[in-house]
Formats: structure tokens, sequence, C-alpha cells
């Protein structure tokens, strides 16, 4: 007796024409595709998260296609998820756990987020209804995200479940062609994804002609997978070919890129010539000097200061950072910034500088620092060209021969100028404790109020009701302004080629509420504006931030992308002190004195991968577990789909197969036409010193046939038994199974050496 499988259909092409990988492959290049187009066409700056909706959406599409979900089900499933993974990527709603400390402050966090995810959104529909244009890129990178999924999802149904390729393909390839023509771009995408989708079509329908074949028991020559193949990708290759080719011979255009294509090659020869032999030195750079440059907070959103040119060395008192070697551990020194310019007023794009009094004079100040405070020495070598501006850690009382102080109009505070590079100075450096800071009072010096608390009539509500929803039911100042630094800190991506603000638009309200990220001016400002809305006194400072520390000069050497914005806040009693709302630089940390965190590494122009963190850690863990759960739910309901699967007679086909399927890992193949007797016969060497295997196999044979052929199936007693026998088989397996490993390994020649 045989198997009911014509040979022929077992021809090696046809075989692996039918094996899951290539199709799989090749939905994954349309999609790759895709994703490049989309990232070459930049229509976001420097924002690529929304590319990872197109991978989900595959998965999602091909687990739902193993599930047992109807057509329409399943469509109002991969919507749901779409629209979760769009809100997700604009709204950041599901943060990270490596930046939040426990579970509280996650969902204090996913919250606030989710509100303003919400508003963001009311903020799309008032735009709509008013006939405005809208210039959030929040809503461009939803639709992508939502339409991208669910194209994605489409493709993997069809091909998976509807095994109708072109169906799946027609909304994707449209999606691409539109993008790469409002792109702009050269058409290679659609050569590679036009071949691509004939090799799918090619591949769908020889798979499903062959399964006709097999279920009308067809016998067809082995030969024909070859043909096919072969056939389908000739065409692909000439249709692709065809479509590159036709704009440059079809064209004036064509023929003007290739007469610029031949003479651009002559140029690029001649300039070779020229530089291999004319013995001609390079010219000089002429790159520009770089000078101590600030952030411009004239005008939020304007480019920071980039570079690792030294632009000064800072000599301070207090002890050096240990040496790396010590380790992490150690406790790190006091972190410091050098403050140079002091902003008071916010006009919504940007601010202007505190009122300082017309001539400079020498600040009488106490002998002795205030509570919270400790002198600190500083020695500054400034060795890039600058202006009159000079710096100092927060509360400069007392500067070397040269220095002029000028003392702002509300608070004295101070701010130093001269034409010197090499200068010292003494600042009263903060040295509070969060303790001190919680007990400060709530008495506010007038000059203080009617400078520092200003905040312009047309900042928008939302900007006001977002801070107070932040800051709710904290109970001192203090626990107010560490909120706001907290939330800001974990909700917005660092992103030094944030887009500036539309023209016209309050800067902190943009940064808040619709730009895909920012840098320190960004948060500095929404900081600020955020606790003068909840009636904290706050201000912008600019300067440098501490740099690094170098033991051989036992100084720190300030470089020039170190330029910064930050903020301080007014505590009564103790007077101004810094916070670091910028997740690219450490926090103060005010416990038993100011001891500094290291800075993080700033994060760069979001790519692929960093797209994929902007989804968060618990995020991708509940979609990947939802995904696998649909996956097992699908490989259940195909095998209860199988018919009798829970009798007996079904239980002893499964055993069979799969002992078979163990067998074959072990080395024990046989061909696809062989009959169970014929494969016990072909392998009885095999089994002479391994009676618990040749007795599993062969009881798992005999009920195989039982339950194919015979009208009376095995019973469930036999079944339990059959079980029992290859369970004591396994061991004898693992080992079959592990030589015949080795076996492969020798045949392949490895060299270990």
């Amino acid at each position: 007796m045989t198997e009911d499988v014509p040979v022929a259909s077992f021809s090696p092409f046809a075989s692996l024409l039918r094996l899951r990988w290539i199709p799989i492959l090749l939905v994954a290049l349309m999609i790759g595709t895709l994703a490049f187009s989309l990232s070459e066409a930049h229509w976001v700056s420097g924002n690529a998260a929304h590319l990872g909706g197109l991978w989900f959406g595959a998965l999602c599409g091909a687990a739902l296609a193993l599930s047992r979900f109807r057509g329409r089900v399943a469509l109002a499933y991969s919507l749901a998820l779409s629209v979760a993974a769009a809100g997700q990527i604009v709204g950041r709603v599901v943060p990270s756990p490596d930046i939040l400390q426990s579970f509280a402050d996650q969902i204090w966090a996913m919250h606030l987020r989710l509100v303003t995810l919400f508003v963001r959104v009311a903020g799309w529909g008032a735009s709509f209804s008013s006939g405005e244009s809208v210039g959030d890129t929040g809503l461009f990178v939803f639709l992508v995200v939502l339409i991208g999924w669910n194209v994605s999802a489409w493709l993997a149904w069809c091909v998976a479940r509807r095994q109708r390729a072109l169906e799946g393909l027609l909304p994707i390839g449209f999606l691409l062609a539109l993008n790469v023509h409002l792109g702009g771009q050269p058409t290679t995408p659609l050569w590679l994804f036009i071949a691509c989708a004939i090799l799918l079509m090619a591949h769908a329908a020889f798979t499903q002609r062959n399964l006709d074949w097999e279920r009308r028991r067809v016998d067809y020559p082995g030969e024909l997978g070859w043909t096919w193949a072969g056939s389908a990708l000739a065409i692909a290759l000439v249709i692709a070919l065809m479509a590159g080719a036709s704009p440059l011979v079809g064209t004036p255009q064509g023929w003007q890129a290739l007469s610029d294509f031949m003479r651009l090659t002559r140029l690029r020869t001649a300039e070779t010539a020229e530089r291999l032999f004319s013995g001609v030195n390079p010219p000089p750079s002429d790159q520009p000097l770089v000078v101590a440059q600030m952030p411009n907070l004239d005008l939020i959103g304007s480019p920071l200061p980039l570079g690792r040119d030294t632009i000064m060395w800072v000599l301070v008192s207090d002890p050096a950072p240990l040496p790396p070697e010590v380790g992490s551990a150690a406790r790190l020194p006091p972190r410091h910034y050098w403050r140079g310019a002091i902003f008071a007023t916010y006009i919504g794009t940007g601010w202007e500088p505190a009122q300082f009094s017309e001539l400079p004079q020498v600040p009488d100040f106490p002998a002795e620092p205030p509570p919270g405070r400790y002198a600190l020495r500083q020695h500054f070598e400034i060795t890039a060209p600058h202006g009159e501006t000079l710096f100092a850690v927060n509360m400069p009382v007392l500067a070397g021969e040269g220095v002029a102080f000028y003392l702002t109009r509300a608070d004295d505070s101070a701010r130093l100028a001269g034409v010197l590079s090499s200068y010292d100075v003494t600042s009263w450096a903060t040295d509070v404790t969060e303790a001190q800071l919680r007990a400060a009072p709530i008495f506010y010096p007038t000059e203080v109020i009617s400078t520092y608390l200003q905040i312009p009539a047309a900042l928008p509500q939302r900007v006001r009701d977002l801070a107070a929803r932040v800051t709710a039911d904290t109970p001192t100042l203090y626990d107010r302004a560490l909120r706001l630094q907290t939330y800001l800190r974990t909700t917005y991506p660092y992103k030094l080629d944030a887009p500036p603000p539309p023209l016209g638009r309050d800067a902190v309200d943009y940064f808040l509420f619709e730009a895909p990220g920012g840098f320190c001016s960004y948060y500095a400002s929404a900081m600020a504006v955020m606790l003068r809305a909840e009636g904290i006194p706050a201000r912008v400072v600019t300067g440098y931030a501490m740099g690094e520390f170098d033991y051989t000069r036992g100084a720190y050497r300030v470089p020039a992308d170190a330029a910064h914005a930050w903020v301080e806040v007014y505590f009564p009693g103790y007077g101004w002190v810094e916070f670091e709302p910028t997740p690219a630089r450490g926090v103060f940390a005010y416990e038993s004195g100011a001891v500094s965190q290291p800075d993080s590494t700033p994060t760069p122009p979001q790519t692929a991968i960093s797209a994929i963190r902007g989804w968060g850690l618990a995020a991708w863990g509940v979609a990947l577990t939802g995904l696998l759960s649909l996956a097992v739910a699908g490989w259940w309901w195909r095998r209860s789909r199988e018919p009798g699967w829970r009798t007996p007679r079904g239980q002893a086909r499964a055993l069979y197969r799969g002992i078979r399927r163990a067998l074959a890992w072990a080395g024990l193949a046989a061909p696809p036409s062989a009959t169970p007797d014929e494969f016990l016969s072909a392998h009885a060497g095999a089994f002479v010193n391994r009676a618990p295997l040749h007795e599993a196999i062969t009881q798992a044979t005999a009920l195989y046939l039982r339950a194919t052929f015979s009208p009376h199936p095995p019973t469930l007693a036999e079944m339990q038994t059959a079980r029992r026998m290859w369970r004591r088989a396994v061991p004898g397996w693992l080992t079959m199974w592990v030589r015949a490993i080795v076996r492969r390994l020798e045949r392949r020649d490895f060299y270990w050496g």
C-alpha cells in the first residue's frame, strides 16, 4: 500500500517553491522597498518611527491570517491595532520602563501623555473645522502609520490566507508609486517592487495549481517547477529593465541624462588625471574658526553650536572626579554649569534678556555664604574668540581685576563682562538638599514676582492646562518643579535636527503638542513657562554645560557642543536653584548636597532603530504578546479544523507524523513515496541497539495503518500506551539527533583552526 501523494509533485524545485520562506522573503522585500522610499522622501524631518508601522502591520496581517477570525473581524482588529500604534508613535503614551522609577510613575506618565494626545487631536479637528492648515507634523505621522500598517497587513493577509497576491499588491504598490512621484525620487524602488510582485504572483499561481493537481491526483512532470520559475524570473527581469530604461530612451530628458552622464564621466577622468599628475598640494582649509557662542534664545529653535573644538578650560576648587578605572559606583563631584546670560521675558517666539544696571558696579555681598550655598573658586581660560560675556557658576560674588559685574534690577543677580580670556571668579554655588527646598517658604519678593512670573496673554490655554495636570497633587514648590522636570525629560525625544516652530506660532505650545522633539532651548523654555503658569518664579539661562574632566591638566575641557540652556527656579531663602529638563544632560540631584549625575549621550537624528525605541519597551511587549497569542490561536484553530483530530484516528495519525518528523531530524529520512512498512524495513539496522525506539515506531506505525485503512480504529487505551512508549524512547532519539548533527558538520569540512 502507498500513500496518496504523486511522486512528481515532490521534485526538488517543486518542493522548494512550496517553502514558506519564499513568499515571506518577497513580501519583506516589497515592504522594505516602501519603507526605504518613505525614509528617503524625508517628509518629516529626522523622524523614522512611523516606518515601524509597516513591519508590525505585516506581522499583524500574518497572525490574523493564521487565526480563525473572519475577514471583517480581522479588518476591525487590524484597524484598532493600527490606531493604537499610531497614537503610541505620535503621543508616546506608553513610556519606556528604563526612564521611570516605579509602576506608579508609569501610570502617571501614561495618563498625562494620553490626555495630551487627546488635546493634540482636538487641535487637528479645530484646525480642520476653521479651514486652517494643520502645522502639526504628528497628523502626517499618524496617517502614515495608519495607512502603512493596514496596507502591509492586507498584503500579508492576502498572501497567507487568500493566496491571491495581486489583490494584496495593489494598495501597497499604489502607495509606493504615489510616494515616488510626489517625492521626485528615481524609479529604482519601483523596478524592484515590480520584479518582486511578478515573482510573488507566479509563486502564488504555481502553488495554487500544484495543490489543485494534487487534490485531483493529476500527474505532472517534475521539471515543471523549473520551467515555471524560470519564466517568471525572466518576465520579472524584462519588465523591470523596460520600466527602468523607458525614461532614458523614450523622452528627451532621458537622452539628456545620458549625455550628462557621458560628459560627467569625461570631467571626472580629467579631474582624476590632474589630481594624480599635477603635483599640486591640496588647498588650505577655509573652515571658519570656532567661537564661543551660546544658544540663541531670541528665536527658539535656532540651531545649536556644534563641534568638539575646545572653547575654554575651567579649573575649580572642588575635588577632582575619581578616574574611570575606580568604577561607576564612585561618588561624582557636584555638577556646575558655566552661566553667561540670563533671560527674563518670554515673548512667545523667544526670550528677552533680563534688565541690568546701566553702569557696572562692585557688588556688596556678605562675607559668608547664605544657607544652601558654598564658596566655589573658578579659573577660566577661554581659548576661542569671544565677546565681552564672561562665565561663572550660578551666583558670582568676587572676581579678579578687569572683570565687571552687572546686576539685574529685579533681584541683584549678577552677570560678568570683560575682554579678558583668563580670569578668576568666586561664586556661591548651590549646596541645598531636598528637605531644605521642600521646606522653603512661598513668600516671594515683589521684584521677583513682577519679573519672573511674566507670561504673554496669548499663551495657548492648553499649555496652562497641561502644567496644571502635571503638577496636580504635588505638596511643595520643589515637588512641582521636579514633576515638570521629570515629565519633560521622559516624554519628549531629544532631537538636534528638530524643525523650528512655524511662523507666528508659540514655541512652547509647538514643542509640547506638535514638534517631533527638540533640544535644550525647547526644554528649558517649556519648563520655565509651565512653572510660571503655576505661579513659581523661573527663568532660562544660557552658557555651557560642565564639559569633560581632563586628568592630565586637572581642569574641565568645555567643547563647542556643550553650549546649553537650562532653568533656574527661585526658592525664598536660597535664591536661584538649577534644574535640568533636557534628557541629554544629567539632572542636579539635591540629596545630601548638589551631587551630579553623568550626562547621557545626546540622541542622534532618529533612525529605524530609534524609531522602534519610540514605541516604548512596554508597548512592544504588549504587541508581541498579542501577535504570539494570535499565532497560537491560529495554530490551534487550524489543527481543530483537521477532520477527527480529537478522535483516536486523528491522534494516531498525528503521533505517527510527529515521530516520523523527529526521526527525519535524526537522519532517518525516506522518500515521500515510501510506505510506513517500507520505512521500517529501510531503517531496521538503526533500531538494532535501540529497542525502546523500535517498539515506539512499530506501535505508532501499526496504529497509523489501522487509523488510515481499517474500519476498526485504535482505542484510547492503545493511544495512551503508544504515547508512553514514545516518551520512553525520547532519550535514544536525542542521542541519534546529536550524532546526526555532528555528522552533518563533519561533512561540511569546517576548519576551526
